[in-house]
C-alpha cells in the first residue's frame, strides 16, 4: 500500500481532490433555474468569475470583467465556453461528423468534451499552465511557428489567446495557413465594441502597465471594431455570430447564463477551387 501512494504523482492527487470538491460543490447548487449545456446538469445558481477593472469598465470590454453568473459549479465552464459549445453543437457539424481539429490553449471543460467524441481526430496543445489539470501534460505550440503541415485541419479553436500575441497577424497566418480549404476557427478575443481601432501601445511592457492598459497583465492590446479587417487581412472570409439574430431559437438558450453581448467571430479559408467553374 506504502509503494502504491508513492507512486502516486502530486497531478493525480491533485486531480481526486478537485474531481471530489467539484461534484460536491455541484450536488450544492443544484436546482432548476440555470443549466450547463457542457455538462447536461442543473443549477440554482452559477458562480461569479472575473473582474472589474477600471479599463474594463471604461471600454467595455466583453470577454473581460465581472459576471454575476459566469462559472458552472460543476463542469467550470465559464459563458463563453457554453457560447462556443452551444454554437457547434447547434450550428455546424464539427461534433457529428468526422473532422480534425486544432485547438489552442483548450478549455478543460471543452478538452474533455472535444477528447471523448469518436468523430473528431483531436489536436489539443498549449503552454502548460499551472493549475489547469488535464488527463495529461499536452504538447506546447508556438502560434508563430506552427509544427503542422499546411491544409491539415477541418476545424481551429483558439479562444482569447490572441490578445496575448505581439505578432497577432503573424498567428493569424498560421493559422490560416494550417487549415483546410474550406476550414473554419473561432478566434475569439477580448473586445471592445465602442473603439473603432485596436488599442495598442508597444512601450507598455510591465505586468503592471498592462493590467492598468489592457485589462490583463499578459495581454498586449484591446481589440476594437477593426478586428474583423484584421483576420480578412490574413485571409478570412468573417462571418458574425450575434446571439440575438442566430441563436435565439436554441431551447434553454437563456438558462446558460450566456454573456448577450458576445458575438463569434466564425473565420473561413477559402476554397476558391469549389467554386470554380
Amino acid at each position: 500500500m506504502i509503494n502504491r501512494l508513492k507512486n502516486i504523482t502530486p497531478p493525480v492527487i491533485g486531480n481526486l481532490i478537485k474531481k471530489t470538491w467539484l461534484r460536491l460543490r455541484g450536488l450544492y447548487y443544484t436546482g432548476d433555474k440555470f443549466e450547463c449545456p457542457v455538462c447536461e446538469h442543473k443549477f440554482r445558481t452559477f458562480l461569479p468569475g472575473g473582474f472589474d477593472l477600471p479599463v474594463i469598465l471604461e471600454k467595455q470590454i466583453i470577454g473581460g470583467g465581472y459576471r454575476k453568473n459566469d462559472i458552472c459549479p460543476l463542469c467550470q465552464s465559464t459563458d463563453r465556453d457554453r457560447l462556443i459549445y452551444v454554437f457547434l453543437k447547434n450550428k455546424t457539424n464539427l461534433l457529428i461528423t468526422q473532422n480534425m481539429l486544432l485547438h489552442v490553449a483548450p478549455e478543460p471543460t471543452l478538452y474533455k468534451r472535444f477528447k471523448r467524441n469518436k468523430n473528431i481526430q483531436y489536436f489539443p496543445v498549449t503552454k502548460y499552465q499551472e493549475g489547469l489539470y488535464y488527463e495529461n501534460k499536452l504538447p506546447s505550440a508556438d502560434l508563430l511557428d506552427l509544427s503542422f503541415e499546411g491544409e491539415t485541419f477541418d476545424w481551429v479553436i483558439c479562444n482569447h489567446v490572441l490578445e496575448h500575441i505581439e505578432d497577432d497577424a503573424k498567428a493569424m497566418s498560421e493559422i490560416y495557413r494550417v487549415l483546410k480549404p474550406g476550414g473554419k476557427a473561432l478566434l475569439q478575443v477580448p473586445i471592445s465594441f465602442i473603439l473603432d481601432k485596436t488599442y495598442e501601445n508597444p512601450e507598455i511592457t510591465t505586468k503592471e502597465g498592462r493590467e492598468v492598459h489592457f485589462g490583463q497583465f499578459d495581454h498586449v492590446r484591446i481589440y476594437g471594431n477593426d478586428y474583423v479587417q484584421r483576420l480578412a487581412t490574413a485571409g478570412f472570409l468573417v462571418e458574425v455570430i450575434e446571439q440575438e439574430k442566430e441563436l435565439s431559437t436554441i431551447q434553454n438558450l437563456k438558462k446558460f447564463a450566456l454573456n448577450p453581448k458576445e458575438k463569434l467571430f466564425l473565420c473561413t479559408r477559402p476554397d476558391y477551387k469549389s467554386h470554380a467553374l
